[in-house]
């Protein structure tokens, strides 16, 4: 596994999923590739391997710059490891790292892609030029290299297809993100926290736009709780400041996920104003789902919507907008529980048990490519 990021970051914001890494126990040995220098410790985080031995290799740290001086280093330890299929949760540096792995051992590459590089780029040639151009090189020399010769490819929302088709010549599968549907239907909710409640779940990151749903509080009568943590909190507290919205507006860093459940229960309303060039249905949109929450979210691109026309209420990705859908939502019962019923019903496809079936299917078939007598 060549992981986007160190097992640790998803370990310190709570995101420990049971047999993340593997569905249905399919393998017996799972081992991550890791680049930084110390990674979090096998037994804190079994779970994301299931029944499998799990091995996790600090290799460094490795980018786009340097990446040609540890080729060998990383291909020498796969080689060790001698995979049956390898994985890759990008098409950027670790996503190359595991297409020249793959390349060396003449095994089937499974690559799965969480967001729209193309807007990626677009975003960053507006407010970071320095991200953009490693972005540019990227678009030439790493991102068609991995995707062209993955075996499978995979997507979480419609919104990434036309970049892979671009790219690589083929349609890939959508699989969406999964998460306990059980798990968030029977969240409780927390007394201690102000109602009504609007929750906005997320990483702190100008993509996410969290600074739209703070300022839409200057027009509702309601609390606001957000959850999430990155390069824009401290930004995020001086607006909070600044606004005047202290005692409206509650930041929390991070909740455990065997947690985070009850605090979706104890809102009336989800808003996130994502950008739907990167984005068409991230995690924390599933979570509110499943949870029974009525969900406010920004227009998608025409025919990349992930059937959420008749689910959720789209707004334009300004305050005023979402301030004037959160207060139809938040101060209106009967529209609530029609969309809180709208919400359960959709949550279901994107359930633990259907998406992990899928991917351990995906798997048999990668292996049966590697040994197509078996």
């Amino acid at each position: 596994m060549f992981p986007n990021d160190p097992i640790i970051s998803s370990y310190n914001k709570g995101e420990i999923k049971e047999r993340y890494y593997n569905p249905q126990n399919t393998f017996d040995e799972i081992h991550i590739i890791s680049f930084t220098e110390r990674d979090i410790e096998e037994s804190k985080v079994q779970v994301i391997a299931g029944n499998a031995k799990l091995r996790i290799h600090s290799v460094g740290k490795i980018n786009l710059k340097n990446r040609s001086k540890n080729i060998n280093k990383i291909t020498a330890l796969v080689r060790e490891i001698s995979p049956d299929v390898i994985r890759a949760y990008n098409c950027l540096v670790e996503g190359w790292f595991a297409a020249r792995c793959v390349e060396e051992l003449k095994i089937p590459l499974f690559v799965s892609l969480h967001i729209q590089y193309d807007g990626l780029r677009r975003l960053h040639k507006k407010s970071n030029f320095k991200k953009y151009l490693a972005l540019k090189y990227s678009e030439r020399f790493v991102e068609p290299f991995v995707l062209r010769r993955a075996t499978k490819i995979t997507i979480v929302y419609r919104i990434i297809e036309p970049y892979v088709v671009r790219h690589a010549g083929n349609k890939p599968e959508l699989l969406y993100n999964r998460i306990d549907c059980q798990q968030f239907a029977q969240g409780t909710p927390i007394n201690s926290l102000p109602k009504p409640l609007i929750i906005s779940v997320g990483r702190l990151t100008e993509q996410k736009n969290h600074q739209c749903i703070i300022k839409a509080m200057k027009e509702i009568d309601g609390n606001l709780l957000i959850i999430g943590n990155g390069e824009l909190y401290d930004d995020l507290v001086e607006l909070v400041q600044k606004l005047k919205l202290d005692k409206k507006v509650i930041m929390k860093k991070s909740v455990p996920n065997k947690e985070i459940q009850n605090y979706y229960k104890s809102a009336q309303v989800f808003a996130l104003a994502y950008d739907p060039e990167l984005e068409g249905l991230p995690i924390p949109v599933i979570e509110a789902l499943a949870s029974g929450l009525p969900v406010i979210i920004p227009f998608p691109k025409k025919e990349l919507s992930d059937g959420l026309e008749k689910i959720a209420i789209f707004s334009e990705r300004t305050p005023s907008s979402f301030a004037q859908n959160i207060n139809k939502v938040l101060f209106d019962a009967k529209l609530q529980e029609d969309l809180s019923l709208r919400s359960f019903s959709k949550s279901k496809e994107f359930d633990n048990e259907t998406i992990e079936k899928r991917e351990a299917e995906i798997y048999s078939e990668l292996l049966l490519k590697k040994n197509p007598m078996v």
